[in-house]
């Protein structure tokens, strides 16, 4: 979904894009061309571009966009690697084990940490979106360079000092969330309608960043530490309640919920790795929604 995403809006500014993308998906790109549309406001871009399958060095870019999910890094590492005609490979890829893997796959000199700012998902080959105003495009600020690539395209950018830290608090945020999901369902509105279950996910985010605390992991973002640890338990369910509720609950948390049970274990797993030997109760209990519904898929 993301590479559809920012390649058309990319190259709806100038930018030569392809698309890298197999099997059907690489199929409906050929036949269909590369189609966005904003779930708010209906508009929608269409863009024909060139697919290819596969890298390797015989391909010169000047950015490549990697955006797989978190138990696909480490099949994807050694085929990116041999892409040594890209000059920059920017890693939008939701993990929370540490880069250290990444840059010496791909060299630190040419890897960028970033993180998209938009939710959503492909339904019959148009890839439907909605930007996230409150997590913006997150771009790791040594390369201001990209950061004013993606702005020229439209999108609003956060340029942020310590991406392996953002990236671990995000992950405790969202594993959490889908924890909460995955005791429902999947199902935004029905977790919305009910206090418990909602009570759980932002403890079990205070209880993971404390944790994280004591192991040095740099601050979340300030709009999440804002809502979900300065506002009053209360007031920070109720407005939790409204967001779930809304189009924005769907598209933020519940749709990518229901798709990526494994991405969700994976991530756990992660932060597992991370908080070893810390308490936090609230969190497993969560992580223990995401066990059950990664088994299922598996099964």
């Amino acid at each position: 979904m993301q590479g559809t995403l920012y390649g058309v809006r990319l190259a709806s500014v100038g930018h030569a894009v392809t698309m890298i993308a197999r099997g059907r998906r690489a199929a409906e790109l050929r036949s269909s061309g590369a189609i966005i549309e904003n779930a708010v406001t209906a508009a929608r871009q269409m863009m024909r571009l060139p697919v290819l399958e596969g890298l390797d060095a015989s391909v010169h870019a000047d950015l490549c966009l990697v955006t797989v999910r978190r138990e696909q890094l480490d099949d994807v590492l050694p085929l990116l690697r041999e892409a040594s005609g890209i000059a920059l490979m920017l890693v939008m890829v939701n993990h929370a084990c540490g880069s250290q893997l990444i840059f010496d796959a791909l060299g630190r000199e040419r890897t960028v940490l970033g993180f998209p700012g938009a939710a959503g998902g492909i339904e019959g080959g148009v890839d439907r979106y909605i930007e996230i105003p409150e997590q913006p495009t997150a771009i790791e600020a040594r390369f201001p360079e990209v950061a004013e690539t993606f702005r020229g395209a439209g999108f609003r950018v956060s340029q942020v000092r310590d991406m392996d830290s953002w990236l671990r608090r995000h992950a405790v945020f969202v594993t959490a969330a889908g924890g909460a999901l995955s005791k429902v369902g999947g199902d935004a509105h029905r977790l919305s309608s009910g206090n418990a279950n909602i009570r759980a996910f932002i403890l079990a985010i205070r209880e993971g960043w404390t944790a994280m605390d004591r192991h040095d992991v740099g601050a979340a973002p300030i709009a999440l530490r804002a809502i979900l640890q300065w506002v009053p338990l209360p007031l920070a369910v109720c407005q939790w309640k409204r967001l779930l509720a809304s189009v924005r609950g769907e598209y933020y948390f519940a749709r990518h919920a229901r798709r990526a049970a494994k991405e969700m274990a994976a991530l756990a797993a992660d932060v597992r790795a991370l908080v070893q030997e810390e308490p936090t109760p609230q969190l497993e209990h969560l992580y223990a929604a995401i066990d059950v519904a990664a088994a299922s898929v598996r099964h």
